[in-house]
């Protein structure tokens, strides 16, 4: 979708702390993907900038749902007012619901 993009079982990082995962994204100012919303929300309002977190809240997806609600995301990021996701969260709720909010709170 021409978003530089990593997976973490992929750059050696399968089953590392969350905590080197954000840091890995942290290094390369990639935005973070993840399951895990509470503990990389955590994490993200612990630092001052973060280069941004979507949040996939849904339960049980799959892989290919997972991508799907991702290419979602990317698209709505794209064709927003503003597609910087600086200290910004996108949370995905379904495939039609999202909620956006920054972390921390400016």
């Amino acid at each position: 979708m021409g978003i530089p993009a990593e997976a973490a079982v992929h750059v050696g990082l399968a089953g590392a702390a969350d905590e080197d995962v954000f840091a890995h994204a942290m290094a390369r100012d990639q935005i973070v993907v993840t399951v895990n919303v509470g503990d990389f929300m955590r994490l993200a309002a612990a630092i001052e900038v973060h280069p941004g977190v979507i949040a996939l809240r849904e339960a049980g997806l799959n892989a290919e749902e997972q991508w799907l609600r991702v290419q979602s995301s990317l698209q709505l990021i794209k064709q927003s007012r503003d597609p910087d996701m600086v200290n910004r969260v996108l949370e995905v709720q379904s495939d039609v619901v999202v909620r956006w909010h920054e972390i921390p709170a400016s």
